[in-house]
């Protein structure tokens, strides 16, 4: 097993995961700013002193490729690793939407359209029986698995019309090289960003209730959908790690408490990482898990329903998703190397 691009927060904590899997034989890593350095000059917190390697010799001895790397790159390499027989997981957003709408939201031409028909849509909650064949899995980013987590049940019923979502994320959802996280900009302050209609996971999100829809569940990754739209609000919170979302549902049909309750309930009741409160979510008891907390709320006062949802942003948002999905992939079990437990406080 390999990793390209393993010098950004998602590597170091795929990294992290990948060293206690029993299953797993880390064969070479890559980084384009770390190349030749030991694994811990990049990983303070890994207790390993490996040099990072070139992307060629990972290339040729992993089995399985995890591309941790930014938007636009792992389209370039994921046929080439496929050709060569490899098994890839891309944690970029190059193979998680239609060419069309991938270059109409991130501005970039993608190289590989034909691969795109390939590619697994990889949130296991919903394409579970497809991952298990993939060659080619899209991981999901963090903001998008806890939109769809939250709102999924409701699109699988057939209720959901439309959503307002707001988001609120740690700064290493950012990235290592994020602009605008400098400590003296976050710290005590509050505030969103790429609002109006903007951000580039919107399509996504949608794309995700539209499948659940037409589809029900199991969801088929390029199968029906149904058009939803959504209104989405992210905004950057003064803490390291961590993303809680709020979603406003309009939905057709009278959601009670109960009723709502219920629903959550039977819809997570055999998911291993989905775990439905009783209370409200909050980010610190997701810290360093896999876990999604989830929690519906019906408003007796305004008749509006209220989603809620809190995860891990590096684990269950990005390198502990890819670490489940590769379980899948393997064979493995579904949670080997993944911790169901926060760390608290």
């Amino acid at each position: 097993m390999g990793i390209l691009g393993a010098s950004g927060y998602g590597g170091g904590e795929l990294l992290r995961l990948l060293k206690a899997h029993p299953g797993v034989e880390l064969v070479g890593f890559s980084s384009r700013k770390h190349e030749a350095k030991p694994l811990s000059a990049a990983w303070p917190q890994l207790w390993d002193e490996r040099p990072f390697a070139s992307q060629d010799e990972v290339l040729e001895e992993a089995e399985v490729l995890f591309l941790a790397l930014p938007n636009g790159l792992a389209m370039g390499i994921a046929p080439q690793a496929l050709a060569a027989g490899k098994r890839v997981i891309d944690l970029s957003g190059d193979f998680r939407l239609p060419p069309e709408v991938y270059e109409a939201w991130y501005g970039i031409p993608h190289q590989s359209p034909g691969f795109y028909g390939q590619a697994v849509y990889g949130l296991p909650e919903l394409h579970r029986d497809e991952v298990k064949g993939a060659r080619l899995v899209a991981n999901p980013g963090c903001y998008v698995t806890a939109a769809t987590l939250a709102l999924a049940p409701l699109a699988a019923e057939g209720a959901l019309k439309g959503a307002f979502v707001v988001g609120l994320s740690g700064v290493s959802g950012a990235g290592r090289e994020g602009e605008g996280t400098f400590f003296a900009e976050v710290n005590e302050n509050l505030k969103p960003y790429k609002v109006g209609g903007t951000h580039r996971h919107i399509p996504e999100m949608e794309q995700n209730l539209g499948r659940l829809l037409a589809q029900g569940r199991p969801v088929r990754t390029h199968g029906e959908a149904r058009e939803v739209r959504l209104s989405f609000a992210p905004h950057l919170v003064p803490m390291t790690r961590g993303i809680l979302v709020t979603a406003e549902a309009e939905v057709e049909g009278d959601w009670r408490q109960g009723l709502l309750q219920e629903l959550y309930q039977d819809f997570y009741a055999e998911e291993p990482f989905v775990r439905v409160l009783d209370r409200l979510p909050e980010t610190k008891g997701t810290l360093g898990s896999n876990r999604v907390d989830v929690k519906p709320l019906y408003e007796e006062r305004t008749g509006r329903v209220l989603l809620f949802a809190a995860l891990d942003n590096l684990v269950k948002g990005m390198a502990g998703q890819a670490v489940q999905n590769f379980n899948l992939m393997m064979g493995f079990p579904e949670v080997l190397a993944l911790p169901k437990e926060g760390v608290w406080p």
